[in-house]
């Protein structure tokens, strides 16, 4: 039997619609021609079985949805389900409370990096392989290791809980489906910290996604 593959995808949420080469459509036709078996989604199980709208995590309803009606893939929610997810938005939302209320100008002057941050790859993303590129996820590493520094210790702790729930999802899927082909859509702040981790297990192999990327027969990929 073959090695369970994993492929970590990138998506952008509402801001597919601000990169030409990596919008809604071109998302349905690269993990079209990734040929998963199963996909992993960036949902809860109750959002998923209900086919939730999505105000921010828009490549659901604009390109997922569509796909799981039209193929027979087997899928997988990423998201922990209560009381775990309300635990880890709390902690996120209360350290980000605390950091505006006890440290205002470093506040500031995170939300300037991060504005520069952003300015800075929507001017260089053109396509899902720029998107899913080494420098991105090095970029967001260190974005993370900065904010995870200076804001209240429950960043950390709710952020590394949420991609260590990620993690552990996926690893258990390749459990359930052996020798098969996982895709794992995840927004692009946590794809380096993902596919960090998913380098190292033995009991999956992780494919590269650029260069898979770079090889798909879509001229918007290449």
């Amino acid at each position: 039997m073959r090695a369970t593959e994993v492929i970590v995808l990138s998506t952008l949420h509402q801001f597919h619609t601000k990169v030409p080469g990596y919008g809604f459509d071109e998302l349905t036709h690269v993990i079209e021609a990734l040929s998963p078996d199963v996909l992993a989604v960036e949902l809860t199980a109750s959002d998923l079985a209900a086919r939730k709208p999505q105000a921010t995590k828009q490549e659901y309803p604009r390109s997922v949805y569509g796909l799981l009606d039209r193929h027979a893939y087997a899928v997988v929610p990423l998201e922990p389900s209560e009381p775990e997810f309300t635990r880890n938005v709390t902690l996120l939302r209360n350290a980000a409370f605390e950091f505006h209320e006890k440290t205002p100008e470093q506040e500031r002057a995170f939300d300037t990096y991060a504005e520069a941050l952003f300015a800075y790859l929507f001017a260089r993303w053109d396509s899902a392989q720029t998107v899913n590129s080494p420098e991105t996820d090095a970029l967001f590493a260190v974005k993370h290791r900065y904010q995870d520094a200076i804001f209240p210790k429950d960043q950390a702790v709710a952020w590394n809980a949420w991609n260590e729930h990620f993690a552990k999802v996926v690893l258990d899927a390749a459990l359930r489906f052996p020798g098969s082909r996982i895709v794992v859509l995840v927004g692009v702040e946590h794809a380096y910290w993902l596919r960090d981790r998913l380098r190292k297990q033995s009991s999956v192999r992780l494919l590269d996604t650029p260069a898979l990327l770079a090889q798909l027969p879509l001229a918007r990929t290449r």
